[in-house]
């Protein structure tokens, strides 16, 4: 891991992210904006520099954030690493002239780099033209699962996300998917249901109680997570809303699209081929219970982990 301090100056920032240059930048959102840093050793991390609006939680409030942040030790968790709260005075002129000084408030948070980027970059646009097989997408589904579970149930307080999608998602060199950009979360009791208006999520990640009455919980990730789990199973192929196709119909066209994908890499005898099968069933299974309409019906992230690593069915859970 790289080596960084954890309260960092804030022209330590400027300097590893090249003053923020526009060619070091690797995406940006609603919450700030993420740059490739370059420590003095050679070691690559990432940089979210974040935006005023976030920055005026004030530095203890946002020291709290950070201490949350750096609680989480998972691996299929994004590490933060450091972070930058400074606050400055910048001249203002006024308009009859005169110069005031104003506080200029610099936050940022300081991870660990992912070399492979997010999900979202290695999600083709067309079925037919595979960037990852079945064996890597069924590591990445157990692992989104793994780190899910490590924020909802293996925590004194539970986290949820509530903005888990394939952009959220970072690979490691080995492939390994980590979950990243907590910005959203918030630390609440169990099985808390609250009523908000402040926006979360992404539209097609949302869940329907979001969407119709502000309402969030734990199965709100759960409901994101069976959209990124679709996503993974079945690219642009989308589970439809409407009646004119079964759930089962739509299990038997995603695993049979693989079956024919896997053939071209396992012989019809080779066992592997149907077990195979039976993970793309399962798994798209759990992600159809996770999109329930309804969110008591949608499944428990424990139940959830289980049955991917068993590749079991899943029509009751």
């Amino acid at each position: 891991m790289v080596s960084v301090p954890e309260d960092l100056p804030f022209q330590f920032i400027r300097e590893i992210t090249d003053d923020f240059s526009e060619e070091r930048i690797l995406g940006q959102g609603s919450f700030g904006v993420v740059y490739r840093g370059v420590t003095k050793d050679g070691h690559d991390v990432a940089v979210k520099k974040l935006k005023p609006c976030l920055a005026d939680l004030g530095n203890k409030q946002f020291r709290n954030e950070f201490d949350t942040l750096t609680k989480l030790s998972h691996q299929n968790i994004v590490k933060v690493l450091g972070y930058c709260y400074e606050t400055k005075k910048k001249p203002f002129i006024m308009l009859d002239g005169s110069k005031v000084f104003v506080d200029e408030i610099h936050a940022a948070l300081c991870f660990e780099y992912l070399h492979n980027g997010s999900l979202q970059n290695h999600l083709s646009d067309e079925f037919c033209e595979l960037k990852l097989d079945w064996h890597m997408r069924f590591k990445i589904i157990k692992g989104i699962c793994e780190g899910l579970k490590y924020m909802h149930k293996d925590l004194a307080e539970p986290i949820y996300h509530f903005d888990l999608k394939p952009d959220n998602i970072l690979l490691d060199t080995d492939m390994v998917p980590k979950i990243a950009d907590l910005g959203l979360s918030r630390i609440f009791g169990q099985d808390i249901i609250r009523t908000t208006d402040n926006p979360y999520g992404t539209l097609g990640y949302q869940p329907p109680e979001y969407i119709d009455r502000g309402e969030i919980s734990g199965k709100f990730d759960i409901f994101s997570l069976g959209a990124v789990m679709i996503r993974i199973l079945s690219g642009p192929l989308s589970y439809p809303e409407s009646s004119d196709i079964s759930s089962s119909e739509y299990i038997d066209q995603v695993r049979e699209i693989w079956r024919n994908k896997l053939q071209e890499t396992c012989s019809s005898s080779d066992s592997l081929l149907e077990e195979y099968c039976r993970q793309v069933e399962t798994c798209t299974q759990i992600a159809l219970n996770c999109l329930d309409k309804e969110s008591q019906k949608r499944p428990d992230i424990v139940k959830i982990t289980e049955k991917a690593y068993t590749g079991t069915s899943l029509y009751y859970m």
